[in-house]
């Protein structure tokens, strides 16, 4: 479907135009509904809770292949940009129908003037093979329709135009004297590849410039804004547009966030080896020995001092260290 080019309008200047889950698994130091607890215990003998919506976190893999999938999604703004920015325009086949349109309800084209636009309208299809086309109209025709001029302009070519290989501008006033004016342009979408937003914004200032002041008609300005592009329309370029690098932006940041979280899992990840589940509520005692606080029923001998820790009777066996 056709898009907008961009346009403009009178004190306002112009703007560019429009382009065209599994199951996760999750875990936390917190209690959270639907969670388990596991118990691992730190090098320092300290008892350590994590809580997993996960049934058996000691079965999952490591990080290895998430590392590999989130290099991968870094390098992906690197591959976009260099394939995005590279612009090599292949003219458009022309067998279509292509007659010059031109539709002047505002009666602000001079028959001398539209002769003239139909020579640009020529030379810029025998370069291109985009048909572009041109409606003038009063501004109170329209709007008692539509609510924008974007709206009319993706109706009217519609309208006239059942293939995406045109180019239809569109330009509005409430008189003939250039007072509320705007312009709008509108693109099939086969012509992106030629009309990408460096090149319509290119048309769009300087359109909007030349109607800004007194030196151009409403004929003449759209006419030097065509001739403009044109000597550089059909040349290799390397352009990327801005929106794309605020996209790659945005994404480096979420996969370096990524990246970060993973490797703060991964840590997680080798205690969870050991982990023990504990159903109910978790209690916690100390080491009769040496006072270090374990939870029962996740181990057998303290992780400090390595006496053996026996929770079903009130004595505890305890034997020597070596060297005691």
């Amino acid at each position: 479907m056709p898009h907008s080019s961009g346009g403009g309008f009178s004190g306002g200047g112009f703007h560019s135009g429009s382009s065209s889950s599994g199951h996760s698994y999750h875990s936390s130091s917190r209690p959270f509904p639907g969670a388990i607890c596991y118990v691992y215990y730190d090098r320092k003998g300290r008892a350590r809770t994590i809580y997993s919506n996960h049934p058996s976190p000691t079965s999952k893999k490591g990080p290895v292949g998430t590392f590999f999938v989130l290099g991968l999604l870094a390098l992906l703004p690197a591959a976009i940009i260099a394939f995005a920015g590279n612009h090599n325009p292949i003219k458009l086949p022309t067998n279509y129908e292509h007659t010059f349109y031109i539709q002047d309800d505002l009666n602000v084209f001079s028959s001398e003037e539209e002769a003239k636009l139909k020579e640009t309208f020529q030379q810029f299809f025998d370069l291109s093979g985009i048909c572009p086309g041109l409606i003038s109209v009063n501004t109170n025709t329209w709007k008692s329709h539509y609510s924008t001029l974007e709206n009319f302009a993706y109706n009217a070519y519609l309208s006239k135009y059942k293939d995406e290989s045109h180019w239809l501008l569109v330009y509005s006033a409430e008189d003939t004297v250039k007072t509320n004016w705007a312009f709008e342009g509108m693109q099939g979408d086969d012509t992106d590849q030629i009309l990408t937003k460096r090149v319509t914004n290119n048309f769009n200032k300087t359109c909007y410039d030349a109607l800004s002041g007194n030196v151009y008609t409403v004929a003449g300005a759209i006419d030097n804004a065509l001739r403009g592009i044109m000597p550089n329309l059909m040349d290799y370029s390397f352009y990327v547009e801005p929106g794309i690098y605020v996209f790659s932006g945005i994404w480096e940041a979420g996969v370096i966030i990524a990246i970060v979280s993973t490797a703060f899992g991964a840590a997680r990840f080798k205690h969870l080896k050991t982990a023990k589940r504990v159903e109910g509520d978790v209690t916690r005692k100390r080491c009769p020995h040496c006072g270090n606080e374990y939870i029962p029923g996740t181990i057998d001998r303290c992780p400090k001092c390595e006496a053996f820790l026996d929770d079903d009777h009130p004595k505890f066996a305890h034997f020597p260290k070596e060297g005691e």
